[in-house]
């Protein structure tokens, strides 16, 4: 059943993503490195921006996300990205297929090691198709816990516009306060271009605090879970205000 869901999952991303062009925008979500067999989980990622940046000038941008575990070690994950850039519609940007791989299982306290790896295929023509790959770890001890992503972007395919790589950096620090509520603080830094990586202020960089909610489930029902927070920006490239929220739900 969580498998036909996963397959009606992508052929609704399928017949729901236009063609459109696009130029590239960041999401706001730290990945964990857990992977669980047989576990369908759906995720929106959306953000809203204020004051633009010299480089950002964007209203809202949303990442879709579906995830599928096929073994205790191995999920298959395909995300479609929308945005709105400022004065224009609501737009798609790509669509990214892939996976992840945890090398290291985390049981209670501890840490956790995985890889991941996406295709992310561009959806205008003159835009270069770009592979993301990198590490996802998190350490955990009692009620608090750390996770930091740091992916690689590279473009392929004829259009290629830029030949080194991009680097992202996500990264949260996150308290439980109960089994419902939790507080944290997320940071979220790009440089576009490793081998000309341009003052800091020329790069992306944006922190900030944010609220965590699991809602009361039952046995055999779905888990819904739901964060939001604030994003400042740290350099003159990015939005002065970013708010951000995520929504999951879990088969």
């Amino acid at each position: 059943m969580k498998y036909r869901l996963f397959l009606y999952a992508l052929l609704a991303a399928g017949l729901t993503t236009p063609v459109l062009p696009i130029s590239a925008g960041a999401q706001f979500y730290v990945r964990s490195p857990e992977v669980d067999k047989g576990e369908l989980e759906i995720e929106e990622h959306g953000a809203l921006y204020s004051g633009p940046g010299e480089d950002e000038r964007l209203r809202q941008t949303h990442e879709v996300e579906e995830k599928y575990g096929l073994t205790n070690r191995f999920e298959v994950i395909v995300e479609q990205v929308f945005e709105q850039p400022i004065g224009e519609d609501f737009i798609a940007e790509e669509i990214e297929v892939g996976g992840q791989y945890e090398i290291v299982e985390r049981r209670g306290d501890g840490f956790g090691l995985a890889f991941r790896t996406l295709y992310e295929f561009a959806l205008e023509g003159a835009s270069p198709d770009e592979i993301l790959f990198g590490p996802l770890a998190k350490w955990v001890k009692g009620p608090d816990s750390f996770t930091i992503n740091a992916f690689f972007v590279g473009q392929v395919g004829k259009h290629r516009e830029i030949d080194s790589l991009e680097f992202k950096l996500n990264w949260r620090l996150k308290r439980e306060l109960n089994e419902k509520w939790g507080i944290g603080a997320e940071g979220y830094s790009e440089i576009e271009d490793l081998a000309h990586a341009g003052s800091f202020d020329e790069q992306e960089h944006r922190l900030g605090p944010v609220a965590y909610y699991e809602f009361p489930h039952a046995e055999g029902r779905p888990e819904w879970k739901a964060a939001g927070g604030v994003l400042f920006g740290l350099s003159n490239a990015v939005s002065d205000f970013t708010y951000k929220f995520d929504i999951e739900v879990e088969f």
